[in-house]
This record gives C-alpha cells, structure tokens and sequence, in this order.
C-alpha cells in the first residue's frame, strides 16, 4: 500500500496492502482492516498528567500505561479480530496549602491490568478516496487484574465508526463517533475524534487530531494531539505523539511513543 497517510489513519492508496498500516497513535481507529492471514502487534507508553485545584489545596495525577498492547489478525478480506491489553501505574499526590507553602502532602500509587478486550474490525465500504469502517469490542472484567480488579463489574460494550477521506495525493482527513458502557453504570460513554494527516515523505507522516467524550456522570472532555510516524520498512513503524487538555475536566497533558510490526503477510 502506497500509505502517504498519518498514523493509524486510511489516507493513501487504499487498493493494496504492501505496507503496515496501524491503528495507534491516534484515537482515530483505521476504517481498513489488515490483510487476510496477517497478524499485526501494535505497542507503545503513555504518560498522562492533571492537576485538579481544591478550596485548600490540589489534587496531582500521574497515569503511566506501561505497555499497551493491540493484537490484530486478518480473519477474512475485510475482517480482522482484535485484542488489546494493557499494564497501568496510576499515582495520585494531594496536597494541602497553607499560607507560605505546604502543610502536608500524601500520594498513593495502583496498578495493574486494565480491562482487556476483544472483538473485531470490518471494512464496510472502500474506494480510491473514501472508506468507512465499524468495530466491536467487548472488555472482559475477569482479564484485569491488580487494583484495577472491580467486583460486580460486567462484560462491557464499545461500537466504533471511523471513515477517512483522501483529499489529496498528501492530505487526508478522518472522523470517528463512538460509544461505550463501563460495566458498572447503564449510561453510555460517546465520543467524537476529528484528525487532519500530511504525508511529509514517503517514510514521515504528521497529524493534528481534535477529540472528546461526553462521560456516563456528564462530563465533557475536550482534547487535542498531534504527532509523527516513521516507516521504518514495509512491516515495521515507529511513532510519537503528545496531547493536551482544551477543558477543565480533561487532563492538563500526555505523551506517548510506539512501535508496530507485521508480522507476516500470507
């Protein structure tokens, strides 16, 4: 695949599938699957940061998702199968101020394995210029671990529904809405994603992505990222990325970097 695109995004010539093309870094899922009989793993880091102010004092956060992991394998032409976990450290300081300085702090660090999923991928519609995809995932509470075991929580539900556009040789755009259940409460979970690729060369690609959720308590969460991806070769690929927080409630920032491989192509 001649893929001129950003990161996980289907911008490029959608006909052939010569090169590895990857769902991460971005929160934009790839509308195209991987090619049948093709299994591909999709790793990387992310730090993410906040710090929340309170009457007295503050609240610091710090989310390390040490190694996340995606699974993909081509089942059918248009089918893929998906699994994904991922090692978490969570770190929480709080900290009360007085006047001159701080009176007293205390920090309290969990971790573990967050809730793994599976679940599957299909291209539903493909063109030279547009493709539009739809996952499924099912997150299984007995696969976490850790503090981040909850009791009575159920298998919960997410439904992706990514399309790219090919705007030109170089430039692509893509959007995303999706939906999710927690396991614990019945409200939804919904977001929207908005990413804008440039195809540098033909190893560099850059992108700068718009995103949000609108939470099952109500919150809204509005974000931004941007970054790059390297081909290294035809199965291997490398990315970096940061973002940051455009709302109060959302995170004040994040970075995160990766590798992909392909590892064989029948």
């Amino acid at each position: 695949m001649k893929k001129i695109t950003l990161i996980l995004l289907a911008f490029g010539n959608f006909g052939a599938f010569a090169q590895i093309e990857t769902d991460r870094p971005d929160f934009t899922e790839s509308p195209n699957t991987v090619p049948k009989g093709a299994l591909q793993v999709e790793t990387g880091f992310i730090m993410e940061n906040d710090k929340i102010e309170n009457l007295g004092g503050s609240f610091e956060y710090q989310n390390l998702t040490l190694n996340t992991t995606l699974i993909r394998y081509g089942l059918l032409e248009h089918l893929e199968l998906r699994f994904n976990w991922a090692n978490n450290q969570n770190e929480e300081t709080q900290k009360r101020l007085i006047q001159g300085g701080v009176d007293s702090s205390f920090s309290s660090v969990t971790s573990g394995f967050l809730t793994s999923f599976v679940g599957f991928k299909t291209n539903l519609y493909k063109t030279d210029k547009i493709s539009i995809g739809f996952l499924g995932h099912l997150y299984v509470p007995d696969l976490s671990s850790g503090d981040f075991k909850v009791d009575n929580q159920k298998v919960a539900s997410e439904l992706l529904f990514p399309v790219s556009y090919q705007i030109t040789e170089r430039f692509g755009v893509a959007a995303q809405y999706g939906i999710n259940w927690d396991g614990l409460s019945p409200n939804p979970t919904t977001g929207y994603t908005l990413a804008f690729g440039y195809a540098i060369s033909d190893q560099l690609n850059c992108y700068i992505e718009p995103y949000g959720f609108l939470t099952n308590n109500g919150e809204e969460l509005h974000l931004v990222n941007g970054g790059f991806t390297y081909l290294v070769n035809n199965n291997f690929q490398l990315d970096l990325t940061g973002g940051f927080g455009l709302n109060e409630e959302a995170p004040d920032n994040f970075i995160s970097c990766g590798a992909s491989f392909l590892l064989f192509n029948k």
